[in-house]
């Protein structure tokens, strides 16, 4: 906020938005759209964190099917392929580093470039049609955006702002409600957003469907920003 102007007025955009998603996700756990307003007025956690700034915690389990393509077409014409993952884990915590410049998560930034680079991805902003990230807070949505490469450093606040990463957006994120408003059950929440992609490539989102899906992007973070697991999905 210091550094790029970053306001809480921003902040609640996205939970508005993914609040928005979540009440069209008969799975998620808090399905009720919120106001900026209420947004705004909540009571503080940490500032400029108030309640619906941060994700609530959540029971819940994920399970997903790998196999080898080829295997894979034989049991269901709609299967989706992995084109890309990467995995990063930094030594030490961040926040011990006296270089590190809290503007963002260097595992994230280097786990997406492992994926693009297995998927062949040069553009993410014009290549992902769809991303599920780990919002476990709103900052942190916005810092992904920047991290997974869709914008530079400084400028995540105009992709939520101009609405880029709404359902009917160029870059949707987080249509399921994301942990924001789906739910963080913590060792489930990666799969979960694999199952999502899943979903939205497959065409059989419902009324949460971003439009014409070909490659997604499933991204975690863990710990104190010191572990993150980055993944391109795609149709064959």
């Amino acid at each position: 906020m210091h550094e790029f102007g970053l306001t809480r007025e921003t902040l609640a955009k996205v939970a508005v938005k993914n609040h928005r998603n979540g009440a069209l996700n008969a799975k998620a756990h808090l399905q009720k759209e919120v106001t900026p307003e209420a947004v705004l007025t909540a009571p503080i956690v940490a500032y400029p964190f108030g309640l619906y700034d941060c994700c609530p915690t959540t029971d819940g389990a994920a399970a997903a099917v790998v196999c080898r393509a080829d295997l894979a077409k034989k049991y269901r014409a709609d299967h989706i392929l992995v084109k890309g993952v990467g995995l990063s884990v930094t030594s030490g915590r961040p926040f011990m580093d006296p270089n590190f410049d809290y503007l963002g998560f260097r595992a994230t930034q280097n786990a997406s470039a492992q994926a693009y680079a297995m998927a062949g991805i040069t553009d993410p902003l014009q290549e992902i049609d769809v991303a599920e990230v780990h919002d476990c807070f709103t900052w942190t949505e916005i810092s992904n955006y920047e991290d997974l490469g869709f914008v530079q450093k400084g400028e995540g606040a105009k992709l939520i702002e101009e609405g880029r990463t709404a359902l009917d957006g160029d870059i949707p994120v987080n249509p399921s409600g994301g942990l924001k408003s789906f739910g963080h059950p913590i060792g489930a929440s990666g799969v979960r957003m694999v199952y999502e992609i899943v979903t939205q490539l497959r065409g059989a989102a419902g009324p949460r469907q971003v439009t014409d899906p070909k490659l997604g992007l499933v991204h975690n973070v863990g710990g104190p920003g010191a572990v993150s697991c980055v993944a391109v999905l795609g149709q064959p």
